[in-house]
């Protein structure tokens, strides 16, 4: 039994995993469908493990269970990841749009129930079977992390390199059905009970292992053309589609137009003269721009700009090298030829990682990146962001960057984000201006910034730039219309807006508030209130779970383990978060932290599984370990402050740590509540991912950027110290 926890943990891992990166590229990937998607995946588990605990009779169906439900979980995700890329058809929502955000939560629930419903009402029964063989029930949980620990790492470092999501799915598919010939015939009571000294038995037998198994190795052979048949669904002309760690890169090809697509977002198209506004406002604001920064946008149209002025070096810092692979290949030669020039140096790291480390100087610097929809994104709109650039800006160096905006309305919305990153700005350079439109160009130096006209037009002659866009007329007419004048005051108006920083980064709920507002206007009161929570207003209601043990005492353990969940989940995005804020990039390493905090739950469960307490020490090694949880979140903020060596050593170590202390919870918990081991294991289970639903849906979409992170780390120790009153 011990090879099917195994593998439970190890699918329901990799399904989770390509499941949800199908849903980004559908729905975009801001922190609130993020936090959708894996509060849907934990709520459903509960749900199943709840349900599971109580259905599976001892010595009952449970048998029949075994083998039929490893098929269904190794075939479900490949179902949910083709029912993810038809839903847009079905929403007939064309590509690059929006969904609605109440079709797009519909969309998450569902596609996101059939895996963890299913490997959750499983748990329970494969936990008494363990426990039939002589193991305690908590051994399960162990396997289990296992399983996820494995799949995990395998994941990232072979799966997403070398095959496409329909073949990992095929993958898991054939697992599941290879699953029935392992050693399954002793604990899941004999194989279907067949009769297997009859040849009738022998027969079916055979059929019934052969069905699957073939289907499974069709499938993987066929996966491929299954893989270019789906996307074909929503990109009629599709020419190229590939994913990398860092998404999923979709090209459309029609005529001689080029739309390049990143997780199903538009990043741009090759006929458009949208690179004229982000490049020249801030090359002709320079009187002799020499060395220039291009961070992100180097396929787009910027490079080609670029080098129309007199520019001696561009160095261009992408992230991801399939976007300059597929852009060689499928971009006009006169725009993929940019891309060798001499003066260009293409570095394919972080931005922010770049430009913190850099000892080169520049004379302008451009960010074309999108607004801050996500705590990624986030890091590139901060107050400490804007330090480290004014660092690398020649004197009379200018720093460019853009927002979406209107051209006449302003919602309350729209002037709280790009207010925020106005007056953050403005904390760093003190000249700042903007360009008004339906995008912000917002130009800032730590020198007055000539914005003349005439002057602009002029340097546009002296370089024998002829631009489409950026003409002479179009120049005279931003400077001249009343929207330049208004702009700026509309800014200057929201002083009383947050500054976005590293540790508080308040820019991308305030983006989560305007997204929303698009589809449900009525729900702006709820964020303008909502942007003054503060952390005293958790302390009454902890009361309450407190309070709730006191009068029913069976309840204290399950709520006990309900805050570990929420805890964990919460410290595992606030390490993940921390790490990508300090060290500049998450992407090649988040696996590897993912992975550290599974091997710690992992060693954990083991570790307090594997001892024989009495009952008294088993209660005082739960409060030790609810304490030492509350210790590291109440200590992780003064962590922070110092100079910190080696951060991924460090932060590898940090999130075993916390892995360990809320995987040994578990064991210790069940231990504690007497009953029947199916539905101990079962409603303890349930109330651990019910926990990790609840910090995986508030923890990154509204605590850490309301509260900040040191505040989020306090209340996460508080909700602790909460579960350790309650079984006190």
């Amino acid at each position: 039994m011990r090879y099917v926890l195994l593998f439970l943990g190890f699918t329901t891992t990799i399904g989770q995993v390509l499941l949800a990166r199908e849903l980004v590229a559908v729905f975009y990937g801001n922190e609130l469908i993020l936090g959708l998607i894996l509060a849907a995946w934990l709520a459903w588990g509960a749900l199943g493990a709840w349900i599971g605990g109580r259905m599976w009779a001892p010595g009952g169906a449970g048998g029949y269970a075994v083998p039929s439900g490893l098929v269904f979980l190794g075939w479900l995700p490949a179902l949910q990841v083709l029912m993810a890329r038809a839903v847009r058809v079905l929403m007939g929502a064309p590509p690059g749009a929006l969904v609605e955000f109440g079709p797009t939560v519909v969309a998450i629930l569902l596609l996101g129930a059939p895996t963890p419903f299913l490997a959750g009402a499983l748990f329970p029964l494969f936990a008494r079977r363990l426990a039939e063989e002589g193991h305690p029930p908590a051994a399960a949980y162990v396997w289990e992390c296992v399983g996820a620990a494995v799949g995990g790492v395998l994941f990232r470092f072979l799966f997403v390199r070398y095959l496409d999501p329909i073949q990992v799915a095929a993958v898991l598919s054939l697992l599941g059905s290879l699953a029935i010939s392992l050693p399954l015939r002793t604990a899941a009571g004999g194989l279907l009970r067949l009769p297997l000294r009859t040849i009738a038995g022998a027969l079916a037998r055979l059929f019934l292992w052969l069905s699957p198994l073939a289907a499974a190795l069709a499938f993987l052979l066929a996966a491929p053309s299954f893989h270019r048949a789906s996307l074909r669904w929503q990109w009629a002309d599709l020419a190229f589609a590939a994913d990398s760690p860092y998404g999923r890169l979709t090209i459309q090809a029609r005529d001689s137009q080029r739309v390049f697509f990143v997780n199903g977002a538009l990043a741009f198209e090759s006929q458009s003269a949208a690179a004229e506004a982000v490049v020249h406002p801030p090359l002709l604001a320079h009187p002799a721009p020499r060395r220039v920064l291009l961070v992100g946008g180097s396929a787009a149209g910027n490079l080609r700009e670029i080098l129309r002025h007199p520019v001696e070096q561009v160095t261009c810092v992408e992230l991801d090298p399939l976007l300059l692979q597929a852009a060689r290949r499928y971009l006009p030669p006169a725009d993929a030829a940019v891309l060798g020039d001499p003066r260009v140096q293409i570095v394919l790291t972080d931005g922010r990682a770049f430009i913190q480390t850099t000892w080169q100087t520049f004379d302008v610097v451009i960010l074309d990146l999108p607004e801050p929809s996500t705590g990624a994104l986030n890091r590139f709109y901060t107050l400490e962001f804007f330090a480290h650039v004014r660092r690398i800006l020649n004197a009379g160096g200018i720093l460019a960057l853009k927002l979406p905006a209107a051209e006449n309305y302003w919602s309350p919305e729209l002037a709280r984000r790009n207010g925020s990153v106005y007056h953050t700005l403005r904390a760093v350079f003190p000249f700042v201006f903007v360009l008004p439109g339906d995008v912000n160009y917002f130009l800032a130096s730590l020198a007055p910034i000539q914005a003349d006209p005439a002057a602009w037009t002029g340097r546009l002659r002296e370089r024998g730039i002829v631009p489409r866009m950026m003409t002479p007329e179009y120049i005279h007419y931003l400077f001249t219309t009343d929207r330049f004048a208004q702009t700026q005051d509309e800014l200057e108006r929201t002083a009383g807006v947050r500054l976005n920083r590293d540790l508080e980064p308040i820019c991308y709920y305030y983006d989560l508030a305007l997204w929303l507002s698009r589809f449900y206007p009525r729900l702006r009161v709820i964020f303008e209130r909502t942007d003054w929570v503060r952390l005293g207003w958790l302390i009454p209601l902890l009361a309450v779970p407190i309070a709730l043990a006191r009068v029913r005492r069976r309840w204290a353990v399950p709520l006990a383990v309900f805050a570990v969940g929420l805890a964990g989940m919460t410290l595992e995005v606030v390490l993940l978060l921390a790490y990508q804020i300090l060290q500049g990039s998450l992407y090649g390493e988040i696996s590897l932290l993912l992975a550290a905090y599974m091997v710690g739950m992992t060693v954990g469960s083991r570790w307090t599984a594997s001892r024989r307490w009495r009952r008294t020490q088993v209660r005082w090694g739960m409060l030790f370990l609810l304490g030492g949880l509350a210790l590291f979140a109440g200590g992780f903020p003064l962590l922070l402050q110092l100079p910190l060596p080696v951060p991924l050593v460090l932060f590898s170590l940090l999130t075993l740590l916390v892995g360990g202390l809320a995987g040994a919870a578990f064991p210790l918990a069940v231990r504690l509540v007497e009953g029947e081991a199916g539905q101990v294991v079962g409603s303890l289970y349930g109330a651990d991912l019910a926990g990790g639903c609840l910090g995986a849906l508030l923890g990154a979409t509204v605590l850490i950027p309301l509260l900040g992170i040191p505040q989020t780390c306090v209340a996460i120790a508080l909700v602790v110290l909460a579960g350790l009153a309650a079984i006190v």
